[in-house]
């Protein structure tokens, strides 16, 4: 009878050998690809009909894969798809600094991005693609209670002006 150690020894040997000509997981090994917002909706169809129905609805018309429908914000989404839902394999707003949120919006809004209340807020603050509450500009809130949110505490602030 062979050596108990000798099972483990034949058993990391056959481990060692799969993993050598495994080819691996093409979700985290491949460049991200382009899948289009179809792809996108079998699992997020609640998301995705909240976009189609605002004013980034016009992305899902976009001709280039870059600039179109669920992937002009998050990015390519082959990796995602492919690795059964990695939200890490996307860019998510969430995760992301007030600078790299600002980066990604200037992408497309370019002029808005750079000059509206950059040094206190992010795009964020206001908008919200998802879970907006005013359509026109994907707004979290009316207008007034979002401006009063910071401005009045400023004017409290500074003694009433």
């Amino acid at each position: 009878m062979p050596p108990a150690g000798s099972h483990w020894t034949f058993l990391a040997a056959v481990m060692f050998v799969l993993l050598l000509f495994h080819p691996g997981l093409p979700a985290q090994t491949e460049p991200a690809q382009y899948v289009g917002s179809d792809a996108c909706s079998a699992c997020h169809e609640e998301l995705a009909g909240s976009i189609v129905n605002s004013a980034h609805g016009r992305l899902f018309q976009e001709p280039l894969p870059a600039r179109q429908g669920c992937e002009a914000c998050h990015g390519p989404g082959s990796n995602h798809v492919n690795s059964g839902g990695d939200g890490n394999l996307l860019f998510s707003f969430r995760r992301a600094s007030a600078a790299e949120i600002r980066r990604h919006c200037a992408v497309c809004h370019a002029t808005l991005a750079n000059e509206i209340h950059r040094r206190r807020t992010t795009c964020l603050s206001c908008h919200a693609v998802h879970h907006y509450r005013q359509k026109q500009f994907l707004l979290v809130n009316g207008s007034f209670q979002l401006c009063g949110d910071c401005h009045d505490r400023r004017i409290k602030s500074r003694g009433g002006r």
